[in-house]
This record gives C-alpha cells, structure tokens and sequence, in this order.
C-alpha cells in the first residue's frame, strides 16, 4: 500500500488496530541527516518489547504487560515516487486482542468535539462532572460507547476551563475584561494591585446593571459573606430591588483582603462608575465596611442586616435554660415596638426578665441600636428592602452557579450567567404584568389584630399612617387605602404612585442586553454549535414522516462525499506544494 503523507499512514494503521482491538506506538523513526525530514518509521503494537522498569512495580501507574508481540508495520519514503510505501507488515500477535479492554486504551480515549461543546456549556452553568458523564453515556447508549472515562472528562475540564495558578487566573480575567469592553463601551472595570504588580482587587458593572442604578439605586445591599471561588477571595455583591421587588445585579467585586483599605477602594470605584452614591445601604455587622462607608460614602444612611444579628442568637444565647421564650420576646420587642421609647422600655424589662446585664454581646447590641432596630428607621425609604431577604435570595441563587472549586475566571463568567438569569426573569414579570398578575395571599393559623392610626385631610386627600409602610417602602398600606374607601375616593392621588414602582415607565436598561462573553469558547467550537443549531433546526422539520425523514439522510450524505472529495483535493494540493518545495 502506498499514502501520499506519512500522518496518512499512520491514521490508516491506527483505525485498523483499533477494529482489531489492540494498541499502536511509533517505535522509531528516522529522519533525513540534510532536510531533517521523516524518511521511514516503525509503528509497533504496544505490547511489543518486554523490558526492566526502573520505576517499582507498586508505582507504576496505568502499566501495560508486555509480550514481546511481533506485530507491526514499517513505513519507507520512496523518494522515485514521492509517496510513502509499507515495506514490512506483520499481523500476528502474541497474546489475544480484546474488544473490552481496547475502548479503554489511552490511544483511544478522547474527546469529539460535540462531547467538549457540552462539557463546556455544563460546567458553565455549575452541572457537576460526574453528572455530566452520565447524561453524555445515556445519549449514547452507555458508558463503554463513549470513547472516554469520566477520569478523561475531569482532566479536560482541570486542564481546558479552570486554572489553578491565581496569576494566570487574573489574566484570564482581565482577559475577559478587556473582551467585554470591546463588546459594549458601558462595561465597566478597574483592577488594583500591589507595590509588586499582584492582584489585590477588582471591581466589575456590566452595562445593563449601570443602566439599571438610575432607577434601582437609592437603596443598595452589599454583601461580601459569599466567598465561593478557588482562591478563597471575599467576592462583594451590589445588589438593588427593581420594580417588580425582586432583586436586581448593580455590580461586584473581588477583594484581596477584609480591611478598610480594600472596601474604601471597592466603595469609591463603584461609586465612580454610578456617578451618584445610593441614599441609603445595608451590610453586615464588619467594623471594616463600617469604617469605609462612613469614610467614602458620609451621605449615605447605613443599617445592617438583622438576619445576620438574629441568626448568632442560638451561638450566643442558646445556652441559657430559658432560651425558647427569651428568643420569642426578643424577636417581639425587636420587630413590634411602636416607639423608640417603647423599644428601650421593653429591652430594659427583657434583660431585667433573663438577667442579662453581664452578657457584653447583648449589651453591644443595644449600644448600636440605631443601626439595626427598625423602629430607628421609621418614616425612612427604604424601597420594601427589608433587612434580612436581600442577602439571603442572593446566596441562595449564587449558590446555583457558583461553588469552592471556581476559578476567578469562571467566576466572572458564570457572573455572566446570574445576569442573564436575572434579565429574563425581570422580562418574565414584564410580560405577566402586561396581562395581569394574580395576588397571592398567605394567611396564618393566628391572626394578630394591631390597630394604627390614619391621619387624613380630605381638603388636600392628604393621609399618613402610623405604620409607615409608604414612607418605607413607597406603597400604600391597606389601612390608608380603607380610609380612601370610608370616605369615597376611590381613585390613588397620582403622589402616592411613585415612579420608582411604576410599570409603565420605559426604562433604559431595558434595551441594554447583558454582556455575555461569546468569545470564551474556540473559533472552531462557536462554529461547531452553529452548524449544530442549523442540523437542529432542520431535523425538527423532518421527524413526523419516515418518507420526509429519508430526505435530509440522502442530503446529508451527498455533503458528506462532496466534503470528502474536497478535503481529497486539499492534500493532493498540500502535497504537491510539499514536493516541489523538496525539489528547490
């Protein structure tokens, strides 16, 4: 047999030995002392020499028995002809060829590239390895179909998609940074480092989400608990409620460190891309965060989570014998005083009632007061953000994109992935809203009967209500809307329709698209999908008639000669090219 390239010739030995179920190695090769060129090669079955290993039989891995086996073929450049000629072809092994053990030679275990497209997309969005090895074994028809072990699917994902280096890692990111901008001038990024050039933090605002602060920032969550990459950086989320309540993306960081300095820079360069500060912002307990906002931002009103106080009550407290009823009155005296002179009455009488008076973690609380208790925010707008769902919602959601094992690039990408979610959500609402949405309504065993007092002018329909939900949270409470009902107006005063709720405002960030990183795949699998989703497209036109179903087999099939007869007249011309280059 002749080949017109050498690679020929070894492809077409290899797919003979993998339908004989065995293995191939090249054993020698020779090259051309003047050109360097391949001039004849030796490729042997693999079980073919039986020698000493210097390294200890118990560590030795993936270790193949030898048998001495004879099989081979031998390969010579004929320089006449120009063409690459079998002169030796041995078929006979020494040992038996198995159909089980060959489709878990390492030689033949790899990756097509519709297997790295769909490894790629399920790690994008958080599917774990093992899981997405047995979807791919189901769409084949089991495991020993697919060509390769889940071993084989994780080194590809560690090695292809994920970087254990935080230098390399940064410059991936910055990568994709820079990848971003380019797509829309809006992206927003800045990077700090330190006095020797190394990542210390960074923050990032997709366009969309500085298109949304106009609307969505007067009041602001920030939160840096979540910490799920593999580098073990605090990772800050910038989160605001939109109108529809729900929780909407205004940015993020990564921090180097915990300390003032780090959270004084994340604060100012976020306020740098907004333009504005928000009126108002949520955090945790971190004397850190504290400092710096109180340093950068001196106009804005700062309280913390209470989920964050309320959750250490059962480390802090849950060792006192009464603890059940001290939790419910401390809960009740937090969440239903009337007054601040109510509030500091009953805190006295609690700490008298369990005889807290030593408990230094009780008494900081009641030192700061004023940052947590929410009778010290009433009449205060705080757009229906109460202090404990932002933080919560926000972990529960990063917790299915992102986990310990992301690298700072995934990070930024799978962050790609929750503002997508979060864009089509907001325009899921929209569309609901535009044909109406059903109120639900969750009504408790015990109902708790508290009457407030409604303050109402009917001259200027001017009304408050001792609750403060509208000044709180923008929207009129049932007690003002009865009063309007007692007195026959039965039509809001358009001032008590704010804007900041309002559904049919045109909002910008609604033609913003969030950024998305097309760029992240190779060339030839972005063009792989696309054929993909064109073979989709048109399969799905083809499935309910077997007749129609011949038509795109037969078409498909003339392609593929058509495809076949050009890649023929590629390496015909290749190889002539290569001859006369030779020849000068």
């Amino acid at each position: 047999m002749r080949f017109a390239q050498l690679q020929m010739a070894h492809d077409f030995y290899v797919t003979y030995a993998k339908k004989a179920r065995f293995a191939t190695k090249i054993r020698t090769t020779t090259f051309d002392k003047i050109t360097k060129a391949p001039i004849n090669q030796a490729i042997h079955c693999n079980r073919d020499v039986i020698r000493e290993s210097r390294v200890k039989a118990p560590t030795q891995k993936n270790t193949i028995s030898a048998t001495g086996c004879k099989a081979r073929i031998y390969v010579k450049f004929d320089k006449d002809v120009q063409d690459w000629v079998l002169l030796k072809v041995d078929l006979m092994h020494s040992h038996p060829c198995s159909p089980k053990k060959a489709v878990h030679y390492h030689e033949y275990r790899q990756l097509t590239m519709h297997m790295k497209c769909v490894i790629e997309d399920n790690d994008e969005v958080g599917i774990r390895p093992n899981k997405i090895f047995l979807a791919l074994s189901n769409e084949v028809g089991g495991p020993s179909n697919l060509g390769f072990s889940e071993k084989d699917l994780r080194n590809y994902i560690t090695a292809r998609l994920r970087n254990n280096n935080v230098n390399a890692d940064v410059r991936e990111m910055m990568s994709y940074f820079r990848r971003m901008k380019d797509i829309n001038p809006d992206f927003f990024y800045t990077v700090e480092l330190d006095d020797e050039c190394k990542f210390k933090s960074a923050v990032w605002v997709d366009a969309r989400c500085r298109a949304s602060y106009e609307y969505y920032g007067d009041v602001v969550s920030v939160d840096s608990t979540y910490r799920r990459n593999r580098h073990g950086l605090p990772f800050v989320s910038f989160v605001g409620v939109n109108h529809h309540g729900r929780s909407t993306l205004l940015g993020c960081a990564l921090l180097g460190n915990e300390e003032i300095a780090s959270y004084e820079w994340v604060f100012s360069q976020w306020v740098k891309c907004m333009g504005t500060a928000p009126q108002c912002i949520i955090t945790d307990q971190c004397r850190f965060k504290y400092h710096a906002i109180k340093n950068t931002l001196p106009d804005t009103r700062h309280r913390w989570y209470i989920w964050h106080i309320m959750n250490k009550l059962p480390s802090k407290l849950g060792g006192y014998r009464r603890y059940g009823a001290l939790y419910v009155d401390l809960n009740n005296i937090v969440w239903n005083s009337r007054t601040e002179e109510s509030f500091e009455d009953n805190w006295a009488d609690f700490i008298d009632e369990y005889n807290l008076h030593n408990n230094t973690w009780v008494s900081d609380l009641y030192d700061d007061r004023r940052m947590w208790i929410p009778i010290y925010f009433k009449g205060e707008f705080w757009s229906a953000m109460r202090s404990t769902q932002r933080s919560e919602s926000m972990h529960a959601f990063y917790g299915g994109y992102l986990h310990s094992k992301t690298s700072l690039v995934q990070f930024v990408h799978e962050y790609d992935n929750v503002l997508g979610f979060k864009e089509q959500r907001e325009l899921e609402d929209d569309a609901a809203d535009s044909k109406g949405m059903e109120e639900e309504k969750l009504v408790n065993d015990t109902i708790l009967c508290v009457s407030y007092d409604v303050h109402f002018d009917h001259s200027t329909q001017e009304l408050r209500c001792e609750c403060n939900l509208f000044e709180s949270s923008g929207v009129l409470c049932c007690h003002c809307l009865e009063v309007f009902h007692s007195y026959k107006v039965y039509k809001v005063p358009s001032c008590y329709v704010l804007p900041r709720w309002s559904k049919k405002i045109k909002r910008k960030h609604t033609y913003v698209k969030s950024s998305h990183d097309i760029s992240r795949s190779d060339e030839s699998h972005v063009a792989f999908k696309g054929l993909c989703a064109h073979f989709y497209s048109v399969a799905q036109e083809f499935v309910g008639d077997d007749e129609e179903t011949t038509l795109p087999h037969v078409a498909l099939e003339e392609t593929m000669a058509k495809l076949a007869a050009h890649h023929a007249k590629k390496r015909s011309e290749s190889v002539s090219k290569t001859q006369t280059n030779i020849g000068s």
